[in-house]
């Protein structure tokens, strides 16, 4: 695969991304951190969920540089199982949410090419009259509709706080055949694949977190992801960082769908 463009930018000014982009070997990816409201320190670094992304961005690289793997779903169960064990060896009773995250993987192999997604984020291909996505509208549905209690109960921040932490306790353990990684005792781990043949009928391929999908899914900036890539690959990833960005700040939020106003973004753009 050729890489194309790489990019990432924080969804608020003077905040760490919770995001993660990679490339390694035969592996392209990006991580999605669920955001930490309270900034829970129970691991060592700048919060539990960026010691966790960062765990699985180092693995996820050192897995890529030794081709130990052709398919994501084993990479991940064995990924799952070690971090399970990492955590064991910390003191966490004190811990209000466990860390956890999204991802899409891309896994180029000698005959064939594989996109996998857990969670919210995004792999799309595209050729010239083929395309497929790999995601779900689960967790948006679920979010809007939270969103949507919130203002007609008038909850309070703490109120909505709890109620997100619960929902994200379900998407540990699994729900709906959808789930996030986490490294939880008790996680599941459900791995969404696609496979096609290599040099096939795909040329382009994009994986993305949720925050660059907001493009196409919420703010219709695009009428479509074929429309969406094709720009990208015209002008840029960050053309389209910044039309989104753009549109967050003129956007009037009447009808939101989601508790954050933007989210970090992390996207990878390669030619396959």
């Amino acid at each position: 695969m050729k890489v194309i463009q790489i990019a990432e930018d924080p969804g608020a000014e003077g905040r760490l991304s919770e995001d993660r982009v990679g490339i390694s070997g035969n592996m392209a990816w990006v991580l999605d951190g669920a955001s930490d409201f309270r900034n829970e320190r129970n691991l060592p670094a700048a919060s539990n969920v960026h010691w966790l992304v960062d765990r699985v961005h180092e693995a996820i690289k050192a897995c890529g540089v030794g081709r130990r793997y052709g398919s994501a779903a084993p990479l991940l169960y064995d990924l799952q199982e070690e971090i399970k064990k990492e955590l064991a060896e910390f003191d966490l009773r004190e811990m209000q949410q466990h860390p956890c995250c999204s991802l899409s993987l891309l896994i180029e192999n000698d005959q064939n090419v594989e996109v996998s997604r857990v969670g919210d984020a995004v792999g799309f291909l595209c050729g010239k009259s083929s395309e497929q996505l790999i995601a779900t509208d689960f967790f948006d549905q679920r979010e809007a509709t939270a969103v949507a209690v919130a203002k007609a109960e008038n909850l309070l921040q703490d109120q909505v706080t709890m109620a997100m932490y619960r929902r994200r306790s379900e998407y540990i353990r699994g729900i709906n055949e959808e789930s996030v990684f986490s490294g939880h005792p008790d996680g599941n781990l459900f791995v969404h694949t696609f496979v096609t043949q290599r040099r096939g009928e795909f040329q382009f391929a994009l994986v993305c977190t949720d925050g660059l999908a907001r493009a196409v899914t919420e703010y219709e900036i695009f009428t479509d992801w074929r429309e969406l890539l094709e720009c990208s690959v015209e002008h840029g990833l960050d053309h389209i960082i910044d039309e989104v960005r753009a549109h967050e700040r003129t956007a009037q939020r009447t009808n939101q769908t989601k508790f954050k106003k933007s989210d970090d973004i992390a996207a990878i753009l390669v030619e396959l």
